[in-house]
């Protein structure tokens, strides 16, 4: 979707868009944020991490998810949702089709695995905080369009956005079921104990690709999304709620990971198993990274990982 503002753990910045606010939303700033490209974390290998793969389908931007089963991967909510209709995109519904990569650094989607979408699940609660967010954008789209001195349709598109105060209410995470075999990616484990704060992390997603660059820099355009290079950092856990716990990011430890553009739903591994799922990140600098990095709890999500 369009929403995806952080994801992750390449350590760098934002990563798409977000989030916005479910209530009170009001028209923000129309410079995005999350644009800054900031560093941290260490490239991985072949071998680290070939659960965490890079999703990408038509009507989004590149995402990262981790494999947790046979046929179920973890990813954020706001990498499926269409924010402004507040459905699936055609990708993640019944039948349609996306495209997964494990390689540890893509230069194009030449190796890419294309897959066929059995179903997407969202939380109850996600999907209940869209819908009243739809329906508030809607309304307000409509009140602001009158009058002499309403602004341009563009303009108010952008100005009522999600942004990350919508994360923090309703937990950004999907889980998508394949009906297509992917043998030659592994599963991760999912531990759904609750974490403490001051718990060690490890980050991982294919933040901070050179969007619209080739693999050597040059015509501009050419290859979006490349290279994606897969990354892990670790952090530490400042604190944990029903919904999110987050992490130190740039800003708070010049050694920690600050989200970037292409980690959203990227795993958040504690003692080697899946605890998190990358979200949004908090006060952004383009010199020290974001103050802090959000990740879904999943601890309280472990009857809803379950299918029917």
């Amino acid at each position: 979707m369009t929403i995806k503002i952080l994801t992750w753990v390449t350590g760098r910045v934002p990563s798409g868009l977000l989030l916005g606010r479910l209530l009170g939303l009001i028209l923000g700033p129309l410079v995005t944020p999350w644009a800054f490209a900031l560093s941290g974390g260490q490239p991985d290998s072949a071998q680290q991490h070939p659960e965490v793969v890079t999703l990408r389908g038509a009507g989004m931007a590149g995402c990262s998810a981790v494999k947790i089963g046979t046929h179920t991967l973890l990813t954020a909510a706001h990498c499926v949702v269409d924010a402004g209709s507040g459905e699936l995109w055609p990708a993640f519904q019944p039948g349609g089709s996306v495209r997964l990569n494990n390689a540890y650094r893509q230069e194009t989607e030449a190796d890419a695995l294309t897959v066929v979408i059995a179903d997407t699940r969202l939380p109850e609660a996600y999907q209940q905080g869209l819908a009243k967010f739809v329906e508030y954008r809607r309304q307000r789209l409509a009140e602001l369009s009158e009058g002499a001195s309403a602004l341009p349709a563009v303009t108010l598109e952008r100005g009522l956005r999600m942004r990350h105060h919508f994360a923090a209410r309703h937990p950004d995470v999907a889980l998508l079921r394949l009906r297509t075999a992917t043998p030659s990616i592994p599963a991760r484990a999912v531990d759904f104990t609750p974490l403490r704060a001051g718990a060690e992390v490890e980050l991982v997603g294919f933040g901070c690709a050179a969007l619209g660059r080739s693999s050597t820099g040059s015509n501009p355009g050419s290859n979006p999304g490349f290279p994606a290079v897969r990354r892990s950092g670790w952090s530490i856990v400042i604190r944990v709620d029903a919904v999110n716990f987050y992490t130190q990011a740039g800003q708070l430890s010049a050694q920690a990971p600050s989200l970037c553009p292409g980690d959203s739903g990227g795993p958040v591994l504690h003692q080697g198993r899946v605890v998190g799922v990358h979200s949004v990140v908090y006060g952004l600098n383009a010199r020290h990274g974001a103050r802090s990095n959000m990740a879904v709890n999943l601890a309280p999500l472990a009857d809803w990982t379950a299918w029917p």
